[in-house]
């Protein structure tokens, strides 16, 4: 990823539709699956600027450590005066087996040259018992800008992650998509990107959200939370 995105990842991720969504859907579950927030280890793979693990240490989960190979996404983090952070990647992650109780990789694996591998890695970090909670950008047919300056290798089908993760060794528990209520508005979207062209559609699609929309797209996405507890789309 472009220096540059962790600057504006940092300005937008408190209040943007997206960000505000997804950790809603996310954390319903992290709360869920680990209930001992005071003696869990937690691993955040890609911690980018760090919101995620002052988010986790905000209800009490202070065993929190961030990893990400980028020395600028790191400074953010320092900035956040978080105490455990790591330089390094989800392919050759430096802790020892079984180090820890669960495992979030926030798109992520979309970025590695080789997912399988670290997945594989991801499961021998966890100790028995342990949970890995994945969100990864999905179909082809959406690519788009976010994927281009994200530096983005590819987006998943539900059965393609499937297979990866039973190769790695993991069982599922839970596997599903998420933001398909905006999923027409989004695939319409991105298509009105590619005609328009790079000179008129900016150096992110999070600059494209005007201020009217951002509660109402929040609001659309969230509503996925309750649902996703019983269903799978």
């Amino acid at each position: 990823m472009k220096t540059e995105m962790y600057k504006h990842i940092h300005e937008v991720e408190s209040a943007h539709w997206w960000y505000v969504a997804r950790r809603k859907i996310v954390f319903d579950w992290v709360f869920r699956v680990l209930a001992d927030y005071s003696g869990s280890r937690v691993l955040d793979v890609g911690c980018g600027t760090g919101f995620n693990v002052e988010y986790l240490r905000t209800y009490g989960y202070s065993q929190v450590t961030g990893l990400d190979f980028s020395t600028e996404a790191l400074k953010f983090c320092q900035a956040r005066n978080l105490p455990h952070l790591v330089c390094g990647d989800g392919i050759h992650p430096p802790f020892r087996h079984a180090s820890f109780d669960m495992i979030m990789a926030l798109d992520l694996i979309e970025h590695l040259d080789d997912d399988t591998r670290a997945l594989r890695e991801f499961a021998r970090l966890l100790r028995p018992g342990g949970s890995i909670i994945i969100f990864a950008p999905a179909f082809n047919f959406l690519w788009g800008l976010q994927d281009e300056v994200s530096h983005h290798h590819r987006r998943y089908t539900a059965s393609e992650l499937r297979q990866k993760l039973e190769a790695a060794g993991l069982s599922i528990r839970k596997l599903t998509y998420a933001n398909m209520f905006l999923l027409p508005l989004i695939w319409a979207g991105r298509i009105v990107l590619r005609l328009i062209g790079n000179d008129i559609r900016g150096t992110s699609e999070n600059d494209l959200n005007p201020d009217w929309s951002n509660g109402l797209l929040q609001a659309i996405f969230s509503a996925e939370r309750p649902l996703l507890r019983y269903v799978n789309f």
